[in-house]
């Protein structure tokens, strides 16, 4: 085969040309045919605006949060759950001709199919960024719903539904989660208060049950246990000394009595009362004997047993001091009644003290040793003896209570570490606990303002700007492109054809082919002879190919009349393109 020009072209159209004209003409009427067959499909579309929060954030703070868009792609998800879709078909009776062929979730699933949604986007500062979405973008300000179908009027109706439904769930869904956070915080907060209760109840019984051992009482009870200590130690500074000083009395004392023992004399019943009381009751009995008791001796004696009587008495109370007094009331005594009788007053009123003295004495508890109660000297020693004994005891006493004293406080000082530890545990969680309750009760009062924004709609909302429209023209199928496609395409195949069936043709057609195949030139040229007969096909196949010429036309025009558009406004259209080229 030769080299491809123009004359080998025209050849291979003269040979060829069905090839081309067969594809090149059914594809386009084809594409017609489908073109003006397809349904019209109409788009209803409603527009709603995302309106940001009417108050300042800084003011009140929403507690629905979440970015613009994933709030919106969370309602869609509500609305197109399987139980919102079915009661709008059931509503508008959608899908009349495919419910009775297809299943329920085939119907649902085409329908969503049919609903398309589109958000609207605006370039933002940084601000708007970060209220939509972490990484930037644009910001979502409004969103589009559209549904598509044959019906425009019932398109409109569906759409409407549509868009009530996202203004009604948005409500519910902002009210619904600003409830549930008031109630969550309501119950955190009672939760708060009853553990802050009761962690108060255990702080007071751990207090009551260690009054003393507190970490607050460790600055104390130290303190306390040092004052005691240096106490303790002043108390036996002062026993030492008094028992030093008692020592060196009584050793005095003794020095004393010895001495008076050996080298002086004096009245029996001053050194000795109980030898002397012996001996007056032993000369009493021997008087008594011989005399009558009226007898002055008889009477004498009997005054002075008397008289012993009481000193030993007073003795044996141990007071030196009312020894002391009542000795020196009986000397009184003894030199009143040698000039007085026993009815004078002043004897009586000495005999009413010795009395009380001798009652006085009766109370008294130590015995003391017989001394010379006629000495002053002696009976001072005596009465310092005796108050150092009694100071003594008393600086003992006190001493033995300040020791328990400071058992105790040291007790406490051992018991606070251990129990600081559980101590300021439970402050810990007490202060955790009430911090945690202020700031739970901080946002609760913040959650209800935000509660009663949104139920005055004052947050973000939505706001229907464009509402269903009536679809006037379809949005599919495209018709002149779906025409255009089928003529692009017939004559692109047609040409396929005709150039696929001459490259794979290895028959001569000419003259020249030969000559260039042979390399010599042909030495004659037989014309091709046509016969009546390949006349007569020539002719019927020209006018089968004007028939059908005909008959697509016919077929076309009746198609648009009757599928896409009048004629009357087709020529119209037609006239008013001619008058404007």
């Amino acid at each position: 085969m030769s080299e491809f020009n123009l004359s080998s072209a025209l050849q291979a159209w003269r040979f060829r040309k069905w090839y081309f004209i067969i594809p090149a003409v059914l594809i386009p009427v084809a594409a017609v045919v489908v073109a003006l067959k397809l349904p019209a499909i109409y788009e209803s579309r409603s527009t709603i605006l995302i309106e940001e929060q009417q108050i300042p954030p800084e003011f009140v703070r929403s507690t629905v949060t979440g970015y613009a868009d994933q709030h919106v792609q969370i309602l869609t998800q509500q609305i197109l759950s399987r139980t919102k879709l079915w009661e709008i078909v059931e509503q508008f009776n959608l899908y009349a001709k495919e419910r009775q062929k297809s299943s329920k979730e085939a119907i649902l699933d085409q329908m969503r199919q049919d609903i398309s949604f589109e958000t609207i986007s605006a370039q933002a500062g940084e601000g708007g960024r970060s209220r939509n979405r972490p990484g930037g973008g644009g910001l979502t300000i409004a969103f589009r719903i559209a549904y598509r179908g044959e019906d425009p009027a019932m398109l409109q109706k569906v759409t409407s539904t549509l868009s009530s439904l996202y203004l009604e769930q948005n409500l519910k869904f902002r009210e619904e989660q600003a409830q549930t956070t008031t109630r969550f915080l309501e119950a955190e907060l009672n939760e708060l208060r009853n553990k802050i209760s009761t962690l108060g109840e255990r702080i007071a019984e751990f207090k009551a049950k260690n009054p003393g051992s507190l970490p607050e009482m460790s600055q104390f009870n130290l303190t306390q246990a040092t004052s005691l200590e240096n106490e303790i130690k002043t108390l036996d500074s002062n026993i030492q000394a008094a028992e030093n000083q008692k020592i060196y009395l009584e050793g005095l004392l003794g020095t004393t009595a010895a001495g008076k023992g050996e080298g002086e004399s004096g009245p029996p019943s001053a050194k000795d009362p109980r030898g002397r009381l012996a001996a007056v009751n032993e000369e009493l009995t021997l008087l008594k004997a011989r005399l009558s008791e009226e007898h002055p001796d008889v009477q004498r004696l009997l005054r002075e047993k008397a008289q012993l009587e009481n000193i030993l008495k007073a003795r044996k109370a141990g007071d030196i001091q009312t020894q002391q007094k009542l000795a020196q009331l009986q000397t009184e005594l003894a030199v009143l009644q040698g000039k007085f009788s026993d009815a004078h007053p002043d004897v009586k009123k000495l005999k009413n003290e010795i009395a009380q003295v001798t009652a006085e004495a009766d109370k008294g508890t130590a015995a003391v040793t017989d001394v010379d109660l006629a000495n002053p000297a002696q009976l001072n020693m005596i009465a310092q003896v005796q108050q150092l004994t009694n100071q003594v005891a008393s600086l003992k006493q006190l001493r033995q209570k300040q020791v328990e004293k400071l058992a105790m406080f040291r007790q406490r000082l051992e018991e606070t570490p251990r129990i600081e530890q559980e101590y300021l545990a439970l402050q810990r969680d007490y202060q955790n606990s009430h911090n945690k309750y202020h700031d739970v009760m901080n946002k609760l009062m913040e959650a209800r303002i935000s509660e009663g924004m949104e139920q005055h709609q004052k947050g973000q909302r939505f706001t229907l700007v464009d509402p269903a429209s009536f679809p006037e023209e379809p949005v599919k199928p495209n018709r002149k492109q779906i025409m255009l496609a089928g003529l692009v395409l017939g004559l692109g195949m047609g040409m396929a054809l005709m150039l696929g069936r001459e490259s794979v043709d290895t028959s001569i057609k000419s003259a020249a082919e030969l000559a260039g195949l042979t390399k010599m030139p042909p030495l004659g040229i037989i014309a091709r002879i046509i016969t009546p007969l390949e006349l007569a096909r020539k002719r019927r196949i020209r006018q089968l190919f004007l028939a059908a010429t005909c008959l697509s036309l016919v077929l076309g025009v009746a198609l648009v009349h009757f599928f896409y558009m009048d004629l009357d406004i087709v020529l119209m259209k037609v006239q008013r393109l001619a008058n404007r080229l």
